[in-house]
């Protein structure tokens, strides 16, 4: 397996600029030890949010096959984790002619954990694996070029179960600029539901989550258990929120998830230069699966 690295991963020096704005963003939880800890969270079978939205991942994939047609399209992979979504994927796309999957992540464990638990399914196909930071302006740009050189000449690009990447507004940018006009976006999200909006903030209770989160606040020098963590349900911003309080010193923010209302997200992605061509809201475990291409423009608009 050949990895190839795009950009700055987010360092220690990074980290205390954040921390300064009293903020501790997730990125910086799942690089080495953070990789392990994930697979541990997903293998908890509490872990509701992980459920809800592969539901919606396995129950939209054959509808995404559909509209985006049997010409050769390459899989950009966001953030696989430790590759739960494989099997799934691959029993509906079949890779076709010179297409490429490619697996995108912050973390090298993570990839090496995709890899070693979805062994059988990469044995044939064509692989890219990339270590990035795609927050961080034109690194996705740069891998979705890559990937096209020796690939197809499409992209589908999966962010699924990525409500932390959703709320930061830079990321749709990234999404964006990646994006030529035959390419298209596969989200899978979980909305929000003010009847559920407990069950919802509860995953991020589950002590796999604080121990995750934790890798964060040990290297910035923190001990997790003396403070104290809070979750809540931000309903002006449509996100869970997760505070940390040290002893002696102000909250810090460690974890923002977006969990859109239909409306309001549907206008976010039309905002953000989108076309929809599939959504569909899977209302028994509240979670979204849309299909996107970039918005067309007439040539009198780009001059």
């Amino acid at each position: 397996m050949k990895l190839k690295r795009i950009g700055k991963i987010p360092s220690n020096e990074d980290l205390k600029k954040y921390l300064q704005q009293r903020s501790i963003p997730i990125k910086f939880c799942y690089p080495k030890e953070g990789g392990n800890k994930w697979h541990k969270l997903r293998s908890n079978n509490k872990y509701d949010l992980g459920a809800r939205e592969l539901t919606a991942f396995k129950g939209s994939l054959p509808d995404i096959k559909t509209v985006i047609g049997a010409q050769p399209v390459n899989l950009v992979h966001l953030g696989p984790g430790d590759g739960i979504e494989i099997p799934i994927l691959f029993e509906t796309f079949m890779l076709k002619g010179n297409a490429v999957y490619t697996g995108v992540d912050i973390s090298e464990q993570m990839i090496y954990n995709t890899v070693r638990l979805n062994n059988s399914y990469f044995s044939d196909i064509n692989q890219l694996w990339y270590i990035a930071d795609i927050e961080a302006e034109s690194n996705l740009e740069l891998i979705c070029k890559d990937v096209k050189k020796d690939g197809a000449g499409r992209n589908l690009i999966l962010l699924t179960n990525q409500g932390v990447l959703l709320s930061n507004p830079q990321t749709l940018e990234n999404l964006y600029d990646s994006m030529q006009d035959q390419d298209y976006l596969f989200i899978t999200i979980e909305g929000d539901d003010k009847d559920k909006r407990g069950e919802i903030c509860s995953t991020y209770d589950l002590p796999e989550v604080r121990s995750l989160i934790s890798v964060g606040l040990q290297r910035a020098g923190y001990k997790p258990d003396k403070g104290r963590f809070r979750t809540i349900f931000n309903k002006e911003k449509s996100r869970v929120e997760v505070y940390f309080k040290p002893a002696n010193e102000q909250e810090i923010s460690c974890l923002t998830s977006y969990k859109p209302k239909e409306d309001d997200f549907i206008r976010l992605l039309k905002g953000s230069g989108f076309e929809i061509q599939f959504m569909r809201f899977y209302e028994k475990v509240h979670t979204f699966a849309v299909l996107c291409k970039k918005e067309k423009q007439d040539v009198q608009s780009k001059l």
